[in-house]
């Protein structure tokens, strides 16, 4: 895939197995895996989970992508778009924002920094007329930042034994 999306202070590429080291790094904090449908715990796990967003970008064509500080060339996150094909609050075959930063990198803005380049991404080189998020609902960092862009809250609903916060961005909205 030779996808990139670049910010003022951030590269936005593909995942690539080279970054499970830094992948695991991020996701070693109790703190980043608080609201975590499935913890990557181990090595072993982020490995696995990395292979499994690369074959999302050879099956579904987009998927997560790595975030890269542009200063540092680190990986801080992941940010980007991902295709659900399984039902989710009652909603099948649409395609979701979601995003992941390690601790330090919170409260910083490139959440939001990310996320608003994938929302330029998928209104207009997509074409995509909506676009849903959803976080845990005492994950007040991220329903702050999905506010923040202009998502607009629709329900509550119960998913992997946790309260979840469902939005949802129309074309129409997105300036």
């Amino acid at each position: 895939m030779n996808l990139q999306l670049e910010t003022n202070r951030l590269l936005l590429r593909p995942l690539e197995l080279s970054d499970v080291d830094a992948f695991f790094a991020m996701n070693n904090n109790p703190d980043v895996n608080a609201y975590l449908r499935n913890p990557l715990t181990t090595r072993v796990e982020v490995e696995q989970y990395v292979q499994k967003i690369i074959n999302e970008y050879q099956k579904n064509g987009m998927g997560r992508f790595a975030v890269i500080l542009k200063e540092t060339n680190k990986l801080i996150g992941f940010s980007g778009l991902k295709f659900r094909a399984t039902a989710e609050n009652n909603h099948i075959d649409f395609y979701d924002l979601g995003y992941r930063f390690g601790k330090e990198y919170w409260r910083k803005g490139f959440a939001t920094e990310a996320a608003r380049a994938w929302l330029d991404y998928g209104f207009n080189t997509m074409k995509l007329s909506t676009i849903y998020a959803c976080a845990v609902s005492d994950n007040s960092g991220s329903n702050i930042v999905l506010k923040k862009l202009g998502f607009e809250f629709m329900n509550d609903y119960i998913t992997y034994n946790s309260l979840h916060s469902w939005y949802k961005f129309d074309k129409q909205k997105f300036s």
